[in-house]
């Protein structure tokens, strides 16, 4: 739900400047700050200080969601992580941009279901849906959904082998 327009102002102006000079540890202070703000946080997400996070209002993360120092959230669409996930320091889930063709911005929401890490400096592109399990490697470039319990790397990502546990049975 997108709150008022005195409360995104709010978070413009001051409540992501609180955000930022929160102490190192204060992880239950930004998740609070964060659900006053619409965010939908469940359980225990540790949000570093350092994250760029434009509209809280559209965020939804799960369970135990680490994300890294300066990620960078822009939020113009929902982006929608699962339990379990890592987004690693740099890394931007972006869910609008230029049509290289007609120059207009599109945006369209971004979903990281459970047990997913994308891995530092990688770029996730709107529209697109990391599936359970699967591995973004670092400076990847998702620009289509990627399938379950893999490991994806490149630019655009694609997935090059299974994940596997060595003590699965």
């Amino acid at each position: 739900m997108t709150p008022s327009p005195f409360k995104q102002t709010l978070w413009r102006t001051l409540g992501s400047r609180v955000f930022a000079l929160s102490p190192h540890t204060a992880h239950k202070f930004r998740r609070r700050l964060l659900r006053f703000f619409g965010a939908s946080l469940t359980g225990n997400v540790k949000v570093r200080r350092s994250v760029r996070i434009d509209r809280p209002w559209h965020l939804t993360a799960g369970h135990l969601t680490i994300f890294g120092d300066a990620a960078a959230l822009r939020l113009c669409a929902p982006i929608t992580i699962g339990e379990r996930c890592v987004i690693s320091q740099h890394a931007i889930l972006a869910t609008e941009m230029l049509d290289p063709d007609t120059r207009e911005p599109t945006s369209a929401p971004i979903t990281i279901e459970d047990d997913c890490w994308i891995a530092a400096d990688a770029l996730v592109l709107p529209g697109t849906t990391v599936h359970a399990g699967t591995v973004v490697g670092a400076r990847a470039l998702v620009t289509t959904d990627l399938p379950g319990w893999t490991v994806a790397v490149g630019e655009p990502a694609r997935a090059i082998k299974p994940r596997t546990f060595a003590n699965a049975r």
